[in-house]
């Protein structure tokens, strides 16, 4: 268990121990959940830590899927 305490913008800082166990990294996004007056926070896994997970494709399909992954990037797919 650690603490954190909020500073006048609302912001909190991560412990090290936490961001290191889940591998955080600066401008990494995390989930925020409220449930029952708690606040979770789970790690998003980033298209970084992805990379080279899936074959590369070759032409129209590799294009393809570049181009829907840059428009999940900008948020322009919502």
């Amino acid at each position: 268990m650690g603490f954190a305490t909020v500073s006048s913008k609302g912001q909190i800082t991560l412990p090290s121990y936490i961001r290191n166990k889940l591998d955080i990294k600066p401008r990494d996004k995390v989930e925020i959940i409220m449930r029952d007056g708690e606040i979770i926070l789970k790690s998003v896994p980033s298209f970084r830590k992805l990379r080279g997970s899936i074959p590369a494709k070759k032409g129209s399909a590799r294009r393809a899927m570049q181009a829907a992954v840059s428009k999940h990037v900008t948020g322009k797919d919502k």
